[in-house]
């Protein structure tokens, strides 16, 4: 089997190097940081998996196969990974998110109940106008972000995949004999193969695979420490997100995973999925300052009173956007030796396990990927950047 050299050892490299060791490539995985960390898309210890996607309903076959992936992981490693709390996501009238909510819903056969904004806000302590409605779905749930990460780690060394962390990569090219990768301090690492899963260093690594059109965007995460009294009912909730005039907030029940509190981000402001300046990842400001806090406590204030408190944690993240905010997962054009997963634009962990199948499947010609031409590197050109 081919030796495939792994650029990135975040959620999508890690899960690259596990499906691609498991299928008996030789695999060393370069990352720049350490195995879990704060400068990338993975921090804030929790991610929501579900079906209702209203990014589209070609999503929700891939979000299933992941879903078996990380249970049939957990089964394996004894740790639990998958969370299944169920999953809350309430919407203003005519809204074009949560309309696509109930639409991939009932496109894909996904089990759902629709509720008025009356019955929801009996079952669950939310406040939103009376012409609101809202979507449940029972198999969501949330995945403990070290715990899934530690597992795809363990499962690939013990395949044989060598990780090399504190090693940053500054240059991937290819020639005759195979792919080469230029390290900061000079050593060249040569393989015959690579998967690049940078995740926002992206754009700077390779800038002529999406050239212009990847975005890194700040993002704010906070958890709060409600009143003791509340602190039931929180517990008690499923996942949730809300699309309204203030944008889609998101958020979890109360539970002891990383932060013993209430967590909430903003997936996107009112202003839509891409109104914001893009970031330099290398000059991103990762200080939470008040400004950045005012919209989830406002947010609070108005739609879940229940869960106000002081903040007791918050964190930046980053997303690497694309146009469509729809993957893309490619080659490098001309470099047929070279994948790039990337673009996953924030909603990219809980697929981590099935992309990882889809790279190894592409990059060792396996057999046909199905689902390769969805996230081709051509459907984002011919967007505007």
């Amino acid at each position: 089997m081919p030796r495939v050299i792994v650029v990135g050892g975040g959620t999508m490299g890690l899960a690259g190097a596990w499906a691609l060791a498991r299928a008996g490539a030789e695999v060393v995985v370069l990352e720049r940081f350490e195995h879990l960390h704060g400068r990338g898309s993975h921090g804030g210890h929790t991610r929501i998996i579900r079906e209702s996607y209203h990014e589209g309903a070609g999503y929700i076959p891939l979000v299933r196969r992941a879903a078996r992936l990380w249970d049939e992981l957990s089964e394996r490693t004894g740790e639990r990974l998958l969370v299944r709390t169920g999953m809350v996501e309430f919407g203003a009238p005519g809204d074009p998110g949560y309309d696509a909510v109930v639409a991939a819903c009932a496109q894909s056969g996904v089990v759902h109940e629709l509720l008025t904004a009356g019955d929801a806000m009996r079952r669950w302590p939310f406040v939103v106008p009376g012409d609101w409605a809202a979507c449940h779905t029972p198999a969501a749930g949330y995945l403990r972000v070290a715990a899934c990460l530690d597992a795809l780690r363990r499962e690939a060394e013990a395949a044989g995949a060598r990780l090399r962390h504190q090693v940053q990569v500054r240059e991937i090219g290819g020639d005759a004999g195979g792919v080469e990768v230029r390290l900061e301090s000079g050593e060249r690492v040569r393989g015959d193969l690579a998967l690049v899963a940078a995740g926002a260093y992206l754009p700077c690594l390779l800038p002529q695979f999406l050239p212009e059109r990847l975005k890194v965007v700040r993002r704010v995460a906070a958890w709060t420490r409600p009143a003791a009294g509340e602190r039931a009912r929180l517990a008690g909730l499923p996942v949730w997100g809300l699309f309204g005039p203030e944008g889609f907030y998101y958020g979890f029940p109360w539970v002891n995973e990383g932060v013993d509190g209430f967590k909430l981000a903003c997936h996107f402001g009112a202003g839509g999925e891409g109104a914001e300046a893009g970031e330099d990842p290398e000059m991103v400001d990762r200080t939470v300052h008040p400004a950045d806090l005012e919209p989830l406590t406002a947010f609070l204030e108005r739609r879940l009173p229940a869960a106000q408190g002081p903040v007791v944690g918050a964190g930046v993240c980053l997303y690497t956007c694309t146009p469509s905010w729809d993957f893309c997962v490619d080659f490098v054009p001309g470099e047929p030796r070279v994948l790039v997963a990337g673009g996953f634009s924030g909603h990219g962990f809980k697929f981590a396990p099935a992309i990882g199948e889809m790279a190894a499947a592409a990059l060792l010609q396996t057999g046909p990927v199905p689902g390769l031409a969805a996230f081709s590197r051509a459907r984002h050109m011919i967007e505007p950047a």
